[in-house]
This record gives structure tokens, C-alpha cells and sequence, in this order.
């Protein structure tokens, strides 16, 4: 079965303003969230914590455009391979619901902890991480799209640190399909770690981007 292909409405949704936004509910969420995020290293937790704060700012209408997003934490998804109770969730999930063509930002969610070994580089590029996005389930959800997210939940060192390693094991993966170069771009100043790499994808001729945030939780 061919994946769908996004389309011209569907990829110009993916506006400034929605990725601006969906960058500002997350920084928004940490801040109220991070006293309960200090206390584990669990991705589960750290995610649920965040969550439940970005649907409480979006429940106060702290700006206008917030009674438009809706945020899920693991969120089920269908695919060729699984239905029902088997169905992959992902992580986090971030919605604009009144637009025609309801577009989603996706984010798969990883600890980074370095003294942890099962909680470096790997733990962020694995197939059970970013590679989801290339091929898999998330790859096949996610085809109609243009961008996802990784969320790096920085739990030592620091997120410049942190940036500089995983470029780096982006590089040499040549089971990611890198389209060189990758790219910092700064949406918020929340995230001036943030950064941009652009992926071929086993599911869909369209590469996709995949835009990388680094949250402090130290």
C-alpha cells in the first residue's frame, strides 16, 4: 500500500507561528514542570510530568492561540503491522485542532544521562528513537508531514555538550540517511541548542525533518 503523500495545504500548516507555538508550550511546560522532572530519570515520567503542565497552561488560555492545541501523551497510533492493543504510542503529541487539515507535531522523547551507558548517543538515534521516524511505524504515521520532533531530556552535562554528541553520532549512522548538513536554527530562545536534520525515509520518497530539542532538566 503506498503511504500518503502530503500535500501543498497540508505542508504550508507547518507554519513559523504553529512551530513557534509548539515550542513555546514545551518551554512553558518545563518551567512548571521541572521541580517533579528533578526527581526522575525515567522518559515515561519526565514526559507525563510535561504534559500534564502544557495541558494546564492550555487550560488557562495563558494566550489566545492556546484554546487551539491540544497536547497527548501516549498517543496510539495505527499502522499495517499492528491494531488495537499492539498499537505504538507516541510520546508526545501536540495538535491544532480547528485548522481544516489538523496538522500534528510528533516528538519521540529520550533521558540523557551520561554516567547512565544506556542513557547516551545510542539511547537518541536507536531504532527504538529517532530512527522511528526513517522507518517503522512512526515513519508510515508521519509520512503526510514534513517535520518531527526529538526531545532530549538533559539530565547531566550540559545541552551544548549534549548537542555537540549527538550531531556527531548523527554523522556517523549510516542507518539514519542523513542528508548533510545539519543545521542549528534557533525557534524560541528557550532552546538555543536547537537543531534541524533532514532524513530519507523508507515509507515515502519525501525526506523528512527532524527538528532536535534540548531540554534542561539538570
Amino acid at each position: 500500500m503506498k503511504s500518503p503523500q502530503p500535500g501543498r495545504a497540508v505542508v504550508e500548516v507547518f507554519s513559523a507561528s504553529f512551530r513557534h507555538h509548539v515550542r513555546l508550550l514545551i518551554a512553558w511546560g518545563l518551567e512548571l514542570a521541572i521541580d517533579s522532572i528533578r526527581q526522575t530519570d525515567k522518559e515515561e515520567d519526565i514526559t507525563g510530568f510535561l504534559s500534564d503542565a502544557m495541558n494546564k497552561i492550555l487550560d488557562t488560555y495563558r494566550e489566545p492561540w492556546c484554546k487551539h492545541y491540544d497536547v497527548h501523551n501516549e498517543h496510539p497510533i495505527s499502522s499495517r503491522e499492528r491494531a488495537g492493543n499492539s498499537r505504538r504510542e507516541i510520546d508526545l503529541l501536540i495538535k491544532f485542532v480547528t485548522h481544516r487539515y489538523k496538522p500534528e507535531y510528533v516528538f519521540e522523547a529520550k533521558p540523557l544521562n551520561y554516567p547512565k551507558l544506556y542513557q547516551r548517543e545510542n539511547n537518541y538515534i536507536n531504532k527504538d528513537a529517532l530512527q522511528r521516524f526513517i522507518r517503522g511505524e512512526y515513519a508510515e504515521f508521519t509520512a503526510r508531514y514534513p517535520e518531527v520532533g526529538m526531545l532530549g531530556y538533559v539530565l547531566s552535562d550540559t545541552p551544548e555538550q549534549w548537542c555537540k554528541r549527538l550531531k556527531l553520532a548523527i554523522d556517523n549512522d549510516p542507518d539514519l540517511y542523513l542528508i548533510p548538513p545539519q543545521i542549528d536554527i534557533v525557534t524560541v530562545s528557550n532552546f538555543p541548542y536547537e537543531w534541524m536534520s533532514e532524513h530519507q525515509r523508507e515509507s515515502s520518497a519525501r525526506p523528512i525533518k527532524i527538528y532536535h530539542l534540548l531540554l534542561n532538566c539538570r
